[in-house]
């Protein structure tokens, strides 16, 4: 009797707390391949859809700082990530259309759930080896309060929401809801978690069910290797889970110790505004130098002079037969005579306003004034010009211009 197994296509829903911001950020880091990501295609990220947000990890941060509250409690969950996806033979069956409907449909149903404003990011992988959706999310209440605990509190909230999905979304494209409280499903749980747990525990295959006797109830070859390809499927899961852990772990780690080293944003600006600032001081600084190592050569040159001047003096004297001593002194005394007067402030002439004088007018110059004052003006007289000639034949010039007709 042969045994026919239809696969089932199954919608997936997956939902992961963030409790500090390193742990968003480092999660955000991976949703837009700003760190290495092993199982990721390089060559295929620009396939990659953002439907939601900014198109980097700083972006949706600064989003999610734009609708968090003021007051945020020590242990508050931050974010709450979703991963959307399905059986991978079914996604894989799927066109890139139909893809990207069941993925629209899917982020409609979160908007509805958490509010449009609170879904901060949603992205479409499509570089690792099943298509998928991440969506980042701020669990507020209506209250505007973190509060993840209103949203996945319980295991009944999240099976409920699994359930919900299933029916709103996966079951119009084909995809189904896993089975509840399986044994199977347990089992496989089960499996993974010890490689999970362990990961580097040997990967045991299951025994062949022979069945009793003439072989009733035994398995099929093809049964016993579906069995056997789960295991080992299970087992790769909790391995491949495990190491992402301890890299998640590890990312983490290192990008909180990037910023206690880096510092935050604020920290930054103020360490560059300081190092202006020192290098500032360092170029005022180098300046004063090279002045005071030119103030210092022009001493010892006026110093040079001195000595020689000095010296010079002594010698004059020794040659004329004049005391040394004495010159030297009249010397010094006409030296420092001449630097007080050269740093004596110089002193500017004080003019001093003449004082108006006042004329007293007698009666008898006042009439005079007023006398002069009133008098008719008389005309200038006309003084008659004389033209340069040879004194034998020199004329005087009449008024009228007949003279210059030859009289």
């Amino acid at each position: 009797m042969l045994h026919v197994t239809t696969p089932r296509s199954f919608a997936i829903l997956r939902c992961a707390k963030i409790k500090t911001m390193g742990n968003m950020g480092a999660s955000l880091q991976h949703t837009f391949r700003e760190r290495e990501t092993p199982n990721a295609d390089h060559r295929r990220t620009p396939d990659n859809t953002v439907l939601v947000g900014g198109d980097t990890s700083r972006a949706v941060l600064d989003a999610w700082k734009d609708r968090a509250p003021e007051k945020i409690r020590s242990n508050a969950v931050h974010g709450l990530e979703y991963f959307v996806g399905g059986s991978p033979e079914a996604l894989k069956a799927m066109s890139r259309e139909q893809q990207d409907a069941y993925f629209t449909d899917a982020l409609d149903w979160l908007k509805a759930r958490h509010g449009t404003a609170n879904v901060l990011s949603a992205v479409i992988h499509r570089d690792e080896s099943t298509p998928h959706m991440t969506v980042m999310t701020i669990p507020l209440d209506e209250r505007s309060k973190l509060n993840a605990r209103a949203i996945v509190g319980s295991r009944q909230q999240l099976s409920a929401m699994q359930t919900d999905f299933a029916e709103r979304v996966g079951k119009t494209h084909g995809l189904e809801r896993g089975l509840q409280g399986s044994p199977a499903r347990h089992e496989r749980v089960q499996r993974a978690y010890a490689h999970l747990t362990d990961p580097d525990a040997a990967v045991s295959l299951p025994e062949r069910r022979r069945g009793a006797i003439l072989g009733i109830g035994g398995e099929t070859e093809a049964e016993w290797r579906e069995r056997a390809s789960e295991d080992v499927s299970d087992a790769l899961r909790g391995i491949q889970a495990a190491r992402h852990r301890e890299n998640r772990a590890h990312t983490v780690e290192l990008f909180t110790l990037k910023q206690q080293v880096t510092g935050t944003p604020k920290m930054r600006e103020e360490v560059s505004n300081l190092q202006y600032q020192n290098r500032k001081l360092q170029r005022e600084l180098k300046a004063t130098e090279t002045r005071a190592e030119l103030i210092a050569k022009e001493n010892r040159r006026l110093r040079a002079v001195q000595d020689g001047m000095v010296a010079g003096g002594r010698a004059f004297a020794k040659e004329k037969g004049l005391d040394e001593k004495a010159l030297v002194a009249r010397l010094q005394t006409a030296a420092k005579e001449a630097l007080d007067a050269f740093d004596a402030p110089a002193a500017k002439p004080v003019v001093k306003a003449k004082a108006a004088t006042r004329t007293r007018i007698t009666p008898q110059a006042k009439t005079a004034v007023e006398a002069v004052a009133h008098a008719p003006k008389k005309k200038p007289a006309v003084q008659e010009q004389v033209r340069d000639e040879p004194a034998a034949e020199r004329r005087i010039k009449p008024k009228d211009d007949a003279w210059d007709d030859g009289h």
